[in-house]
């Protein structure tokens, strides 16, 4: 709260009536319908937020609060009353559902294959434009559904920044591996989060205007219709829409058809550890229920240069091909095997950074003026060699995402494979050094307010507060030998440790110290007097 001198300040400002009405307008719409209806839970934040009153155990709104929530949800309609037979088809919705979940997975995945730059500034955590649309691209899918998207795991902690770049988190790593359905609601459990209560008015009148590339995204919405998931998560029945992808989606299929095309055709959703195996060697093509992958030259040497073998990646083909190994396969694993290891990257020995070698001088003049490869600054160092201030395995990854042959190889000159993908710790989203000073600052004023000066400063503030706004207070007066009275005043001058007010139960003005004032509570709303 800029400009705040105090815990008196902050306290004044955040009693206002237009201060609660603004916090109350800033609450999503679950958060609000679900205070609204009473929600033991909602009530409990609510008090927290200071939107409510009360004890622990019977918190209750503060009269403001509740006025402001009945104002902001007059105009939301009854979910229950929309009309179904226009809901959109469910097979679709379905399909775009188990679309968002692959997509979450894949996006985790994509944290994996290179260096993924960040910035922590003051919109918070967030993966830059330029890296988004990039993975965008190789996701075959739009910036717009991809930024929203990240922002999502950074709530849920599944990627947080390590090494400067952007990686999974053991959160992450799950996230990757666990069913579809669940990955589904969790993201839909962050959509909701965030839904506002005019987003959600306009989605049930107008679906059409009010779709979004999120809503796209996790079947709430079909091409600007609602769908059934839409209208159960509109009703704050994120178990009903689970229940319903549940009994939609179809089951595992064991294995893939290997095509002498190269191409790969899963009739079905696979189960995802053999998902994340198929997508090392091959590449996703197209997304859905029934996904399409496809397997290259590319995809092979970025398979063996993340220190799979060729082995290791026909035994994967072979455990889940249910047509067998085609000749054409068996000859693209010869060449990419031969190709392998023509571009060398080894640690610089002297200094930090890369040495890049190849005995191909096509492949060398290649990466001189490649510009897919320019972040890692290659520069000419002896003849047939250049070097880069980027990590080994960086460079490597990058060369591999270029469609470079590139291998790592040890100081005697040996392949191996790169080290573990690294795996980011949780995020620390405890407040900063700065926030937490302040709030002990806060707290050591507000335990002084208890005591002394202190107390009477507050009690004047507060009557200075009703003074402008000319309204009623109710003072607890302490007339001396342990006797009290309470009195309904409204406050004309407040000065020199004294309280000029006009008594409204004698109708006559009168004139107390401040120091004999014991408590003062201020009226909801000003008086006309």
């Amino acid at each position: 709260m800029r400009g705040s001198s105090g815990a008196m300040d902050i306290a004044e400002a955040l009693a206002e009536e237009s201060a609660l009405s603004e916090a109350v307008a800033r609450l999503g719409w679950r958060d609000a319908s679900r205070l609204a209806a009473g929600s033991p839970q909602a009530l409990q934040t609510a008090r927290l937020r200071g939107l409510a009153v009360g004890t622990r155990e019977a918190p209750e709104l503060l009269s403001t609060t509740a006025t402001a929530l009945s104002e902001l949800l007059a105009a939301s309609p009854d979910a229950a009353e929309f009309d179904a037979s226009s809901l959109a088809p469910l097979p679709q919705a379905t399909e775009r559902a188990h679309s968002a979940a692959q997509l979450a997975a894949d996006a985790i995945a994509s944290l994996d294959l290179a260096p993924r730059a960040y910035r922590d500034g003051r919109g918070g955590l967030q993966l830059g434009a330029t890296t988004v649309r990039r993975i965008a691209a190789e996701l075959h899918t739009e910036q717009a559904v991809l930024s929203p998207l990240f922002e999502w795991m950074l709530d849920l902690g599944l990627c947080s920044p390590v090494s400067d770049a952007m990686r999974p988190t053991s959160l992450g790593r799950v996230f990757r591996l666990s069913a579809p359905l669940s990955r589904w609601r969790q993201l839909a459990d962050c959509w909701l989060a965030e839904l506002r209560v005019a987003d959600r008015t306009g989605l049930l009148v107008d679906a059409k205007s009010h779709a979004t590339p999120q809503t796209e995204l996790l079947g709430i919405t079909v091409e600007g219709q609602l769908s059934q998931l839409g209208l159960l998560l509109a009703q704050d029945d994120l178990d009903g829409a689970a229940d319903l992808l549940e009994a939609s989606l179809p089951d595992e299929v064991p294995g893939v058809y290997l095509q002498p095309d190269l191409s790969i055709i899963a009739p079905g959703p696979l189960a995802p550890a053999d998902e994340q195996e198929l997508q090392s060697v091959a590449s996703l093509e197209r997304r859905g229920l029934a996904s399409s992958y496809r397997l290259s030259e590319a995809s092979v040497t970025h398979a063996l240069g993340t220190g799979l073998s060729i082995d290791e990646i026909k035994a994967t083909l072979t455990r889940l091909s249910l047509t067998g190994i085609p000749q054409p396969v068996e000859y693209l694993l010869r060449e990419a095997s031969n190709r392998h290891g023509r571009v060398r990257v080894r640690e610089h020995p002297v200094r930090p950074g890369t040495i890049v070698t190849s005995q191909d001088p096509a492949l060398m003049d290649a990466l001189r003026v490649d510009a897919a490869v320019a972040p890692l600054g290659l520069r000419q160092s002896g003849e047939g060699a250049l070097v880069s201030s980027a990590s080994r395995d960086t460079v490597v990854l990058m060369l591999l995402d270029a469609r470079y042959p590139a291998s790592a190889e040890n100081a005697t000159g040996q392949l191996v494979p790169l080290r573990p993908r690294e795996t980011a710790p949780a995020r620390d989203q405890r407040p900063s050094e700065a926030a937490l000073r302040f709030a002990d600052a806060l707290h050591d004023e507000a335990t002084r307010l208890d005591a002394g000066d202190d107390a009477q400063t507050w009690v004047q503030r507060q009557l200075e507060v009703a003074r402008r706004a000319k309204s009623e207070v109710t003072v607890r007066v302490d007339l001396g030998g342990g006797k009290e009275t309470t009195l309904r005043l409204v406050p004309m001058s407040v000065a020199a440790g004294r309280l000029r007010a006009r008594d409204l139960a004698a109708d006559v003005e009168r004139t107390l110290p401040i120091r004999a004032i014991l408590e003062v509570q201020l009226s909801e709303a000003p008086e006309d007097h």
